[in-house]
């Protein structure tokens, strides 16, 4: 009865050891990187009330009859399998998608493990958790790790130290590259600069309007500019007087161009400079209405953009081809036109007679001189009818100009400046046909786009809040954009055992190791069997409800049963004492 008496008692006491790990579990099923623990019992020693004997040819053998003295905790084992995962969308926030555990350490030295990832970084720039103990791992050098043995030293993150730099900014316009530059090294001159033009009183080349973020330049639109150094004296000058008498505090800025401009004799106006519009200026032809008469004309754009001669039109001609076999007419135009440079220049273009039926059909007259190849000129052409009856008439008319056979089915009708397409003024001379060259677009196009300066700066040290941009990536490397450009800032190192199971939990989602579990081998994510690192995400705990819950009814169960034990012993013992009575 004793005996059962005990066997009661520690049945319960391992059943009581069990639910109290049970009990941490469900306490601990939020706290991320908790690894849960299971119990298994054992049976302890028992008394022999015979021993085993061996039979001989006489007498059969017998089994040794135990009793024992109940149950006792075995072992309490970690359960090290992986969890899911919660995204949090903190850049901090980092979790192990496989092997391997954080490593840090607190301000006596020692060193813990741990996969809670819950990171961030402290005043002095170390990376430390949500405890404050340092996160282990390979410190920058330079703004790079590359080419450093993992390790486990703290990771204290810095940055490089910026030379000074005036802040400048740059727009390609019209195959021109603009740069606006402060004068000074500040942050001052990270402003952003527009370029207007309007209608200033004489004598004002420019007028401004400062503000702490902005400099907006009015060009005076009828002043002429000789050179970049005019248009920068005019534009700093005007800085200085809206900003009352005082120079910018970004300094005198400077408007350079590359390749430069061709300022030329003209200059260019405060309206030239600003407009933005490329194309150019194209040509013009001068007493129309001579042409009107055959029924030829020149649109509006008739002159095409790269037409560089410009004079007097001489000479224009019309061949008639006609093919007899098919009965259809092939007209070919030529356009000659006396240079100012005392050069002659043809154009020439080819219609169809069904390309001039209606009339009105527009044909591009190509130059046919070397030196110009690609000039252009387009004329409207009349109907063929319209062509043949004037040319009739003419010749009716006792006018020499009309259709001219060269024996061969070839008609050609030539008309010359001064005869045919003259119109004689009033003193009888003839005015003639004209035509002006096409010249480049003069406006340069600084209003198009905004100068935004940037990164201009005083330098010297920096410190994290100068960072922007901090990510973790999958290797453990701790990125940063720091001016544009990207540094690396430190590593997260891992730290793997041969038995993680042996490790020992200190609370806090710590671990240290014991002899079970091995020294700490310490190597970068992703590598030698660790995961890699997730950034924004955090390990949850890997606690299993379910499994849990079913657990404790079981218990429950075991530990009602060693306490009914106990009071059927206690009734048993009570009947003995009753024996006396």
């Amino acid at each position: 009865m004793v005996r059962s008496l005990y066997s009661g008692v520690t049945g319960m006491k391992a059943h009581q050891t069990r639910l109290d790990v049970i009990g941490n579990n469900l306490a601990n099923v939020n706290t991320i990187g908790f690894k849960s623990s299971s119990v298994t019992f054992r049976d302890v020693y028992y008394q022999s009330l015979r021993g085993a004997a061996a039979g001989d040819g006489t007498k059969g053998g017998v089994n040794s009859s135990m009793v024992g003295y109940g149950a006792e905790v075995g072992s309490i084992d970690l359960n090290m399998s992986q969890s899911a995962t919660s995204t949090t969308g903190n850049a901090w926030d980092v979790s192990i998608g496989g092997e391997g555990f954080f490593q840090v350490q607190d301000s006596n030295g020692n060193i813990y493990y741990t996969r809670a990832g819950k990171l961030g970084y402290d005043n002095n720039g170390y990376l430390v958790d949500s405890n404050g103990y340092f996160v282990l791992g390979t410190a920058a050098v330079n703004g790079s790790v590359v080419g450093q043995k993992p390790g486990d030293s703290r990771i204290q993150m810095a940055v490089p130290s910026v030379n000074p730099t005036r802040a400048s900014a740059e727009n390609t316009i019209n195959n021109v590259k603009f740069t606006v530059t402060a004068g000074k090294e500040t942050e001052d001159g990270n402003v952003t600069f527009n370029f207007l033009s309007k209608t200033l009183p004489a004598g004002v080349a420019a007028e401004a309007a400062v503000t702490s973020t902005g400099v907006t330049i009015w060009l005076n639109s009828d002043q002429t500019f000789k050179s970049l150094d005019e248009l920068n004296s005019a534009i700093n000058e005007a800085i200085q007087v809206a900003n009352g008498g005082k120079e910018h505090p970004g300094g005198i800025f400077t408007l350079s161009a590359e390749p430069n401009l061709d300022w030329g004799d003209k200059g260019f106006t405060g309206a030239e400079l600003c407009q933005t519009s490329a194309s150019p200026k194209l040509g013009t032809v001068s007493n129309l209405n001579v042409f009107s008469e055959w029924g030829f004309g020149f649109p509006s754009d008739a002159i095409g953009e790269g037409f560089t001669p410009g004079g007097e039109i001489t000479n224009f001609v019309i061949t008639d081809s006609y093919a007899a076999d098919n009965a259809t007419h092939l007209y070919t135009v030529t356009l000659t036109i006396a240079g100012e440079d005392g050069q002659d220049y043809i154009y020439e273009g080819k219609i169809s007679e069904s390309q001039m039926t209606a009339g009105g059909r527009e044909l591009q007259l190509k130059s046919t001189t070397s030196a110009i190849i690609g000039d252009t000129i387009t004329i409207t052409c009349p109907s063929q009818k319209t062509i043949e009856d004037k040319a009739a008439k003419n010749k009716e008319d006792n006018v020499t100009t009309g259709w001219q056979d060269d024996g061969n089915g070839v008609y050609s009708l030539t008309l010359e400046s001064g005869t045919d397409f003259a119109i004689p003024p009033q003193t009888g001379d003839a005015v003639p046909v004209t035509i002006s060259a096409s010249e480049a677009s003069r406006n340069v196009g600084l209003s198009s786009n905004a100068f935004t300066l940037k990164e201009g700066t005083v330098g010297g040290e920096q410190t994290l809040a100068d960072i922007s941009g901090f990510k973790i990536g999958a290797n453990g490397i701790i990125y940063a954009t720091h001016r544009g450009v990207q540094l690396e800032l430190g590593r997260i190192d891992l730290a793997t055992f041969e038995n993680p199971s042996g490790l020992e939990q200190v609370g806090g989602t710590y671990f240290t190791a014991t002899g079970n579990s091995g020294e700490a081998s310490i190597t970068e994510a992703g590598l030698n069997g660790t995961g890699a690192l997730a950034s924004s995400t955090l390990e949850l705990s890997n606690v299993d409800m379910s499994q849990e819950f079913a657990d404790m009814i079981t218990t429950q169960r075991g530990f009602q049963a060693n306490s009914r034990m106990i009071t059927v012993s206690d009734t048993l013992l009570e009947e003995l004492i009753n024996l006396k009575r």
